[in-house]
């Protein structure tokens, strides 16, 4: 169904497995994740908005861990392992956060040779959001800001000529903490969501004042 999103398995995205340091081998991830998706809401701005949970009404979810029970992931466009990620205040867990992202109807996709020969060979390729990344910690939430507007001239310019084309896409994102020891292995999955054919020109502006 076009506009809406849906649950994907953990366990279909591939990460640094046990072996990576002596195989670089990427396997697929164990099928569970820290946080499951409830909602996804596209909106549009004039302007950026960082620290979107402070405008919307969250949920109540009774809170039994260290753990904040929601997480809240805002991605700003153009137009131990997983569980110590939310409660540390360091800088190694956070630099290492890294989206995982595919394109997963791409053979229906209208596309040329040389964009199909550019797709095959970036699809599912992770990338390491820092340093466009923001973390704000609420009451009961932890937020995860994307900011795509400081990404490379040629990131930008490459999501900006498929703007148009994700209303035709489904799209598979995901997060997960770079292993970079053995102890750290295999990586795990955050959280994780498909987006169904997307088309941006549907959604209202949202009202700021």
């Amino acid at each position: 169904m076009a506009d809406s999103w849906s649950h994907i398995e953990p366990g279909t995205f591939r990460v640094r497995g046990d072996n990576y340091f002596r195989d670089k081998k990427k396997v697929f991830a164990p099928n569970y994740a820290a946080y499951y998706p409830f909602g996804v809401d596209v909106f549009l701005s004039q302007r950026k908005i960082f620290h979107i949970a402070r405008l919307v009404e969250l949920p109540f979810i009774e809170q039994s861990g260290t753990l904040p029970p929601i997480l809240v992931r805002l991605i700003d466009d153009e137009v131990e392992k997983v569980k110590a990620f939310p409660v540390e205040h360091t800088a190694p867990f956070r630099e290492r956060l890294k989206i995982l992202g595919r394109v997963a109807n791409m053979e229906e996709l209208p596309l040329s040779a040389a964009e199909r020969k550019l797709m095959h060979a970036y699809n599912e390729k992770p990338v390491l959001s820092r340093p466009q990344h923001e973390f704000y910690k609420g009451e009961n939430y932890f937020e995860i800001d994307i900011d795509m507007h400081r990404f490379s001239y040629i990131s930008r310019k490459g999501f900006e000529t498929f703007l148009d084309r994700l209303k035709l896409c489904c799209l598979d994102v995901g997060l997960t903490i770079q292993g970079n020891k053995v102890e750290e292995l295999p990586e795990q999955v955050l959280c994780c969501v498909r987006l169904n054919e997307i088309y941006y020109a549907n959604y209202q502006q949202l009202g700021l004042e």
